[in-house]
């Protein structure tokens, strides 16, 4: 069944422990969650097949994050902060947070990559960060 993206919540924490509402990163109205994995070739001059064999290497990923710029809200205030000092975050992304069973989202430790403020005459004040992965996935 699909799923409406207006209740996706994304939490931002500087540690492991579960996010409380209060973790929660206000104004964003965009994500990208994308995670990766490097494709091998292993294909050798022996291979008589024609084709390419492959293996999974190391895993990897990145977050973006984009939205309202909300300059008293303490987890956009931690993921400026981070961005800045270089420390790692934790990012929770809830696809799914009512679900009652099953699968919410993903929990992941990431380091901030950059982040942009923005602002026009006739608009309003921007905030997009670029997170990536620093470990794997786990499931929530």
């Amino acid at each position: 069944m699909a799923l409406a993206s207006h209740p996706i919540k994304i939490y931002a924490r500087s540690d492991a422990t579960t996010p409380s509402g209060t973790d929660e990163v206000l104004g964003l109205n965009s994500v990208d969650f994308s995670p990766s994995m490097t494709v091998l070739d292993v294909t050798d001059f022996k291979d008589t097949t024609a084709a390419k064999k492959k293996l999974i290497g190391l895993s990897d990923g990145t977050i973006g994050l984009s939205g309202d710029l909300e300059m008293a809200d303490a987890p956009q205030i931690l993921l400026r902060a981070n961005c800045l000092s270089g420390a790692d975050c934790y990012i929770q992304v809830q696809f799914n947070p009512g679900g009652s069973s099953g699968q919410k989202g993903y929990s992941v430790l990431c380091k901030a990559k950059n982040f942009k403020l923005g602002a026009s005459v006739d608009g309003k004040n921007t905030f997009s960060l670029d997170l990536e992965f620093n470990g794997a996935p786990a499931l929530v």
